[in-house]
């Protein structure tokens, strides 16, 4: 079982500093949370990053997707 950490900061390289927060969703999935930017559900297993509110950048969404998916792969080193 991997074991995803509660707040992460990452910068992908296009130029954007994120830091995330992370917590189980009781309806499934994983949210995301970007603070004053948006909130997510994740779905680990399957890739998936939904927008659910706040600001919708498909730029910002698909680095955070990125990263997400690229961490839960590589166990979050």
């Amino acid at each position: 079982m991997t074991v995803i950490p509660q707040t992460v900061e990452f910068q992908p390289g296009n130029g954007t500093r994120y830091e995330i927060t992370m917590v189980d969703d009781p309806h499934g999935g994983i949210l995301v949370v970007w603070p004053t930017q948006a909130t997510y559900r994740w779905f680990p297993g399957y890739g998936e990053l939904k927008h659910l509110h706040g600001n919708l950048n498909i730029y910002d969404m698909q680095a955070i997707q990125e990263y997400l998916n690229k961490s839960f792969k590589d166990g979050w080193q």
